[in-house]
């Protein structure tokens, strides 16, 4: 009898050690699946139809420190660089091999793709001021010559609307280089008094 019962306490101790080893690896693969979806999301490959490259500025340098911090504002920039050939990919060029300054932003634009340079937690400097800096994902809009400018702008206003939702954030984070430090940036969308179009843009993608 006694022998019975200790064969049968031991068979329950083997079920209970089993059935935790079971709990914890499924714990830890919802843990796995989580962590992926959030490191997805952080590196998209594509807004609204329009390729996103990943090609990160080296981590630990002036340019890219690697502090993190929460996002509170998109800020709108443009390159100011009309050279024939200065797109979004050898933009990221520039910052990947040529960038010896702290200057730095999140992402640029142009009229066929997107490049992605810091990510979206990590605190670029573009904005010329801490607080624009601190909160802010900086996103550049190329304006060279051979380029078209209005499907840029296009392109831009999908980056943003699938960032303010991704952030769970409103139009009224959407700020410009000029509202953090006056410069005449973006220069093209500011002369022409373009932002609220832009805005208006971004509700409509938003809205998607």
């Amino acid at each position: 009898m006694k022998k019975r019962i200790k064969i049968n306490y031991i068979r329950l101790i083997i079920v209970c050690i089993v059935f935790t080893i079971l709990i914890y690896a499924v714990i830890s693969n919802t843990k796995l699946k989580d962590k992926e979806v959030e490191i997805s999301d952080t590196f998209p490959n594509e807004v609204y139809g329009i390729t996103v490259n990943t090609r990160l500025i080296e981590s630990e340098t002036e340019a890219r420190p690697g502090k993190k911090r929460k996002v509170r504002y998109i800020v709108i920039h443009e390159t100011d660089n009309t050279s024939k050939g200065a797109t979004a990919s050898n933009h990221a060029e520039y910052l990947s091999k040529n960038n010896k300054t702290s200057t730095s932003w999140h992402y640029t634009v142009d009229e066929k793709e997107i490049y992605h340079h810091v990510p979206d937690e990590e605190v670029a400097h573009h904005a010329a001021t801490q607080e624009g800096n601190q909160y802010g994902i900086g996103i550049e809009l190329c304006v060279n010559e051979e380029g078209d400018f209005e499907k840029t702008f296009e392109n831009a206003s999908k980056l943003v609307a699938y960032l303010l939702k991704e952030y769970g954030l409103t139009t009224k984070s959407i700020k410009t280089h000029n509202d953090f430090s006056g410069k005449d940036c973006p220069h093209n969308i500011l002369k022409n008094d373009r932002m609220d179009e832009f805005v208006k843009k971004v509700k409509s993608y938003m809205q998607k």
